[in-house]
């Protein structure tokens, strides 16, 4: 049973991340959004717990959305979950529109 509260996506777009607690930043490929959390694909190593500052390029050109909160919930090899915890209400709307426009 799928506890999620929201819809994912299938995507392929660009992300850049960092934490201001830790000396990790880079860069990754989202693979799946939702107006809760995304999966990102990047050889940077994270951990679970781990407060991001997320970017998602929709497309090659343009603005990001910023994510100002993002927490790591699970990692595997090269790829790892962000859950949402800290989006502003024009964002997440934006990432609502954006994800529509895939279903």
């Amino acid at each position: 049973m799928d506890k999620r509260q929201y819809v994912r996506v299938s995507v392929q777009f660009r992300g850049h991340f960092s934490s201001k607690s830790r000396m990790v930043a880079g860069e990754g490929e989202l693979r799946d959004l939702s107006p809760g959390g995304c999966r990102v694909a990047s050889p940077v190593a994270v951990s679970v717990g781990d407060e991001l500052e997320f970017c998602i390029f929709p497309e090659a050109e343009g603005n990001p959305f910023i994510i100002e909160g993002a927490t790591v919930r699970w990692i595997r090899p090269l790829e790892f979950g962000l859950a949402f915890t800290k989006i502003g209400p024009g964002v997440e709307q934006l990432i609502r529109q954006l994800c529509r426009s895939f279903l």
